[in-house]
């Protein structure tokens, strides 16, 4: 056991080293222990990019494999013991958890209602087992949310009040999920195995969910995500019929079946008073899932020529008028997705419907938007669930972890009620026969994604740099495509960003 401390003492200090992986939305989720070997202890991973490589983590080192549940610092306060604490970004995860846990969980739980910003009663789980549910929530802006957690992990060891679970994204998921060394140094999150879930229990999922949080020195997967993240092109209807003809899906996406027919339509979009995209970087994530290498390969800055086409086209639509020149998440992007506005397209993942359109639009918004495939096949992102290492509440955990994600009556319950497109294939094989939507007037948006999902790969793309350099690079070419910057200065400006981040990346 002291050895184990001494592991720990090291994990939990060097968690800060790095700042690292980018998506939108919330993560979360039986006993522990299990002998079964499961999808977190494979040792022929592929996908998951490392720290300095960003390659497979298939040719990486492995290191004689720790029981992470045995892994334990000072001992907690009775307070802390008696509190489930969970640290997150924003509401996300937090909803589902109030809305589906009690369909599959195995705990009891008390309940209190309230509305919220929309006047909508909602239910929320105030305490589970009788222990109450603290939400350290910190908004991810500037990396304020990685800073707050990151101090929290740092001090876990020597802490009376520990973290329980915490909610990473696809942008920064390695430097939670990365051991570092087979010292195992970096060792931060529990692995599902280590707490009972099994292989069994995670068939269903898609299997790049796994490989995007593949420990490279263990080969364990280190966290489950209940969703899975393709992206469609939604449109609007009206506009649709007005310039296009059409308001059918398979006839719409003939005039965006790639990027020669997508720039014709916003020629036409425009000659109608109307504009095809948003902002700047509404096509970014489209050309940035199909990049052929990661951001980062061994120690050396990449701008693949996915980014440099986003460039190019991002200055074109601007320079013509056929975006609305706004940046991403701001009061003017979210305008844009109500009813009245003049934007006739969105590129949004699966968690984008809910979080994003029906959000910013409502009800009032109701049958304003349709989906279809677009120019490409891509993704966004996701959030994860992590088990904290030192958690003193490890079998609520385990039962949050595995009924928010494996269980496939609450993943068809989310499907049901919030259109979630989930991390669970035979819910959504379901899902693509009888599913409709209300919002999008009743169309089945799960069948468009269900067979794109099973062909999403991470294997070489990923790597401990991309949420710096992708919110860079959009921040720094912003004044480029403006028309204030020449793109040499905004791409040096960039470059220089990046080092100031990671003095040990050659930027050329």
């Amino acid at each position: 056991m002291a050895k184990l401390k001494r592991v720990l003492a090291g994990a939990l200090s060097l968690c800060m080293v790095g700042s690292m992986l980018t998506a939108c939305g919330d993560s979360s989720s039986d006993d522990a222990k299990s002998s079964t070997k499961d999808s977190s202890s494979k040792t022929d991973a592929s996908s998951t990019g490392d720290s300095s490589t960003g390659d497979s983590s298939s040719e990486a080192p492995k290191a004689e494999r720790m029981n992470t549940a045995e892994l334990h610092g000072k001992d907690s306060s009775d307070k802390s013991k008696n509190t489930l604490r969970i640290y997150c970004w924003n509401t996300e995860f937090k909803l589902r958890f109030d809305a589906a846990y009690a369909k599959g969980g195995k705990y009891q739980v008390e309940t209190a209602s309230y509305k919220d910003e929309k006047g909508k009663e909602l239910t929320e789980i105030k305490k589970i087992d009788g222990k109450d549910i603290e939400w350290v929530q910190v908004e991810n802006e500037g990396g304020a949310y990685q800073k707050a957690l990151d101090e929290a992990l740092k001090g876990q060891k020597d802490s009376d009040n520990k973290v329980d679970m915490f909610l990473i994204e696809a942008d920064y998921a390695l430097k939670y999920t990365d051991s570092k060394d087979t010292d195992y140094s970096g060792l931060v999150a529990l692995s599902p195995q280590d707490i009972g879930i099994t292989d069994d229990d995670t068939k269903n999922m898609f299997e790049y969910t796994k490989d995007a949080v593949r420990d490279p020195i263990s080969g364990d997967v280190k966290a489950l995500s209940w969703q899975a993240t393709p992206g469609l092109l939604y449109y609007d209807v009206a506009m649709a019929k007005e310039v296009l003809g059409t308001d059918e899906p398979d006839k719409v996406q003939e005039f965006v079946k790639d990027w020669d027919a997508f720039k014709d339509t916003a020629k036409k979009m425009k000659d109608k008073g109307y504009m095809m995209l948003s902002s700047f970087a509404d096509t970014f994530r489209v050309f940035g899932a199909n990049m052929t290498a990661p951001w980062v390969t061994d120690k050396k800055l990449n701008l693949d020529p996915q980014m440099e086409a986003w460039i190019k086209q991002t200055k074109e639509f601007t320079d013509n008028g056929w975006n609305n020149k706004t940046d991403q998440w701001t009061d003017a992007w979210n305008s844009d997705m109500k009813k009245g506005s003049k934007v006739f397209c969105f590129f949004m993942p699966s968690w984008g419907v809910d979080n994003c359109l029906y959000k910013q639009g409502g009800d009032d918004a109701k049958g304003k938007w349709k989906a279809t495939v677009g120019p490409a096949g891509w993704f966004w992102g996701g959030s994860w669930i992590c088990g904290a290492v030192d958690s003193d509440n490890q079998d609520i955990v385990a039962d949050i972890m595995k009924t928010m994600t494996c269980n496939t009556d609450v993943a068809k319950f989310l499907i049901d009620s919030v259109g979630e497109m989930v991390n669970n294939k035979e819910a959504v094989a379901q899902a693509k026969d009888s599913y409709k939507n209300e919002f999008l007037g009743g169309q089945n948006h799960i069948a468009l994604m269900a067979d794109s999902a099973d062909k999403i790969s991470l294997k070489g793309k990923i790597s401990a740099y991309d949420q710096t350099c992708v919110e860079k690079l959009q921040g720094d070419m912003a004044e480029y495509f403006k028309g204030t910057a020449s793109y040499d200065d905004c791409l040096k400006k960039w470059k220089k960003d990046v080092k100031a981040a990671f003095a040990d990346v050659d930027v050329g």
